[in-house]
């Protein structure tokens, strides 16, 4: 299973480009390769649900938290109501590069957290100064970035990583492979900031994702 954004398309909107604010979520069969890929992957979306739970009770217990509080709010991984999802995202060798050209633009995550498997470098993160700086892939390693959020949940504790994917070096046309384990809580967890405050009002999981898809088409539209 993996979610997929789908567009309702109608014609009374091709016109205008509503559709593209009009978003829905929708879990779909895929064709998969053989039986044995699909069982690869379910095991490996296990183990990814796995580490990410260690991972988020870990963030939890940093604050001096309930360690099962964030945990709670992702009893569904895996289900049509929660949207965390496993992306295999393969970028094509560039023969010719242009001007300022980016194999993935500057971008943040919506969800809690995110688990990046890479096998070559590309990656890099924008530091508190603004500045981008290297993630280097490094053998054996997960790297687990802070998504948009688990930020708002922890009201700025843990802040969200602005990443993006440069081109290959100029002479190399080489293709990049990695995989991206994106975690969200469960579309029905009510997402509230965990110090008490009120420095973000509360939201569910389901209506923030919805909120900044359409955010962000609208600014594509813009």
């Amino acid at each position: 299973m993996c979610c997929v954004v789908v567009l309702k398309l109608a014609s009374s909107l091709l016109n205008n480009h509503e559709h593209i604010v009009q978003l829905c979520f929708t879990f779909l069969l895929q064709k998969w390769p053989s039986a044995d890929f699909l069982e690869i992957h379910r095991s490996f979306f296990q183990r990814c649900k796995e580490l990410s739970l260690r991972v988020l009770r870990v963030m939890a217990l940093s604050l001096g938290l309930d360690p099962d509080v964030f945990i709670r709010a992702h009893a569904l991984i895996g289900t049509d109501e929660n949207k965390t999802t496993l992306r295999s995202l393969y970028y094509p060798p560039v023969k010719t590069a242009k001007e300022n050209q980016l194999r993935c633009g500057e971008h943040s995550d919506y969800g809690s957290i995110t688990l990046v498997f890479q096998g070559s470098d590309g990656l890099q993160v924008c530091a508190r100064s603004g500045e981008f700086i290297a993630a280097p892939a490094v053998s054996g390693a997960v790297l687990v970035n802070i998504a948009d959020l688990m930020q708002r949940w922890t009201a700025d504790r843990f802040i969200s990583v602005c990443h993006r994917v440069l081109l290959p070096p100029e002479g190399d046309s080489c293709t990049r492979q990695s995989l991206a384990f994106f975690v969200h809580p469960d579309d029905e967890a009510l997402i509230s900031c965990c110090d008490g405050s009120s420095k973000y009002p509360p939201i569910t999981a389901g209506d923030y994702v919805t909120q900044r898809f359409n955010e962000t088409y609208e600014q594509a539209e813009g």
